[in-house]
């Protein structure tokens, strides 16, 4: 696990094993566009590759590496994608690096326990 205060100014914990950045609520602040709310991280002190997941609060975000948006003039698109993934039940999270949004999706229907994934490599090698 990695204190990310040691090298930049960010508080936040990453295992380097799991590839899982994890934060609060707290350490957000919210993109408000054409009606459309959602959460972002700063990341531009970050000086690491991406995390592929973020914890926030004990859910789980993977990163979708084919969706990134310019942060200012993204258009329409970036609204009309947050506004679907609402409506298919699944949340979404902006991380800003390097003058991109990169999102972040979490599924509630395809959440696995990371103990859970363990045991399902265990059955698969017997």
């Amino acid at each position: 696990m990695v204190d990310i205060a040691t090298e930049t100014d960010l508080t936040y914990q990453y295992d380097e094993e799991t590839k899982i950045m994890t934060v609060g609520f707290g350490d957000l602040y919210l993109v408000s566009t054409e009606g459309i709310d959602t959460f972002a991280l700063n990341l531009n002190g970050w000086n690491r590759p991406p995390p592929f997941y973020l914890s926030i609060d004990g859910r789980k975000f993977a990163m979708q590496p084919s969706n990134t948006h310019l942060v200012t003039g993204y258009g329409a698109e970036l609204p009309q994608w947050i506004e679907a993934e609402n409506d298919a039940g699944r949340l979404t999270v902006l991380v800003e690096r390097d003058g991109r949004f990169v999102i972040y999706s979490h599924d509630p229907e395809a959440e696995v326990d990371v103990d859970d994934e363990a045991d399902v490599d265990d059955e698969s090698t017997d």
